[in-house]
């Protein structure tokens, strides 16, 4: 009785270290070194007719996943010719951003610090991403574009159209706006951005041919946007209940990039950075349908979104009482789905999910939920591990053995 148990013990325990690591998908799996855009190679027949990657960041705090960011985008425009990098920022805040690397700027530091309302685009490691993207637009005719797609705060948006309406001799003063999102807006405010909101449109639709004559197509489509933009914020602070705010959230962000990309023309692609629960194919972020999901029914497979997992390192995120902290994780947990990626690398891995979806017994095992490294968005999670569909959510994952916390930029 004693032998039948202990057998039983370890069938169940071989069960469940199988239900996180089907030795098969070994077969779709590339261990990689370096995060170099020369290491990426493993995507090379994955994007044929794709338009939109998504690359999905596990946390906001770790260098790696902004290095990771910029040499993707480099294998990207020189492989696949993607020309447009779009971030998890504000519509408005991206111009700026935009302006930089156009050469028409030189303050990188000024623009984040007075056209940025996130803490984790200041750091040495963006600052290197935008430098480059800075240097091969000044030595490139194909230029690349970088965008936001939030509407939370909309400021920058006002700004924006301001700088329009001074360039078409328009003395049309914008009032309002000054709040965010998630701060308390009384009822009064609410309809004043309204009604703010609704002039300046109804200004803009009268002014059309005279505005479009003064400047250009392409230049009042952009200044068009950023008043819709405003539409989306004003639509969104109306909301009751807590939750239709993040609904709203990523519905707009997946409407902002479908309209970047109709912007630059059908030939257009994008690289879309955001974090996991954004780019993912799921329901997520609370009961949210994220914006992949929203990129999934618009674009189909046009749309090939990568996860990421880590191993061992450190992060910057704020405590569940919103302290900013650095949170250290020193091993890999048995019996995951992470241990199951580090297996396969050397010491870095890609998984292909898209392809081995396409083998029956596998499309089974990975459209259950399997458990990873839980990492953090603005806040940590409070566990250190999380389980969910990743493996049906994502066409692939790319998971770092090694890892460390951002860089605060001097």
């Amino acid at each position: 009785m004693k032998h039948l148990f202990i057998l039983i013990f370890f069938g169940i325990i071989s069960t469940f270290s199988f239900a996180q690591c089907n030795p098969e998908l070994k077969n779709y799996a590339v261990g990689f070194n370096e995060i170099k855009a020369s290491s990426f190679s493993f995507l090379d027949s994955s994007l044929n007719n794709v338009r939109i990657v998504g690359y999905g960041e596990d946390t906001h705090g770790t260098a790696e996943f902004t290095v990771l960011a910029k040499e993707l985008m480099k294998y990207l425009s020189d492989k696949h010719g993607f020309k447009i990098l779009i971030i998890e920022t504000g519509f408005g805040e991206g111009q700026y951003l935009n302006d930089y690397i156009q050469g028409k700027r030189s303050d990188l530091k000024t623009i984040l610090d007075k056209h940025n309302s996130t803490w984790r685009y200041k750091t040495k490691e963006f600052y290197q991403l935008m430098n480059w993207l800075k240097e091969y637009n000044k030595n490139n005719s194909d230029k690349i574009n970088i965008y936001g797609c939030e509407m939370q705060y909309v400021i920058s948006d006002v700004n924006r159209i301001k700088e329009y309406l001074k360039k078409v001799n328009s003395n049309y003063q914008i009032d309002g706006f000054e709040k965010h999102l998630w701060q308390p807006i009384e009822e009064s405010e609410k309809t004043d951005y309204y009604i703010s909101y609704a002039k300046l449109k109804k200004h803009f639709i009268e002014n059309y041919e005279a505005f479009k004559n003064k400047s250009s197509e392409k230049e009042f489509e952009l200044a068009y946007q950023h008043i819709a933009v405003l539409g989306q914020f004003v639509t969104a602070i109306n909301q009751n209940v807590e939750q239709r705010k993040h609904d709203f959230r990523d519905i707009y962000m997946a409407e902002n990039i479908e309209w970047i990309l109709n912007f630059h023309g059908n030939e257009s692609k994008a690289l879309y950075w955001a974090h996991n629960a954004h780019v993912g194919d799921w329901i997520d972020n609370g009961i949210v349908d994220v914006t992949g999901h929203q990129l999934s029914k618009r674009y189909g497979n046009s749309y090939f979104n990568i996860a990421t997992d880590f191993g061992t390192g450190e992060f910057l995120a704020f405590s569940q009482d919103w302290k900013m902290e650095t949170f250290s994780y020193d091993k890999v947990l048995e019996n995951t789905f992470t241990e199951c990626l580090k297996s396969f690398g050397s010491p870095n891995t890609f998984l292909n999910f898209r392809e081995a979806r396409k083998n029956k017994e596998l499309a089974e095992y990975l459209n259950s939920e399997l458990t990873t490294m839980s990492g953090a968005g603005a806040q940590a999670r409070s566990s250190h591990t999380e389980t969910k569909e990743i493996g049906k959510s994502f066409d692939a994952i790319i998971y770092l053995d090694k890892t460390s916390k951002i860089n605060w930029a001097e």
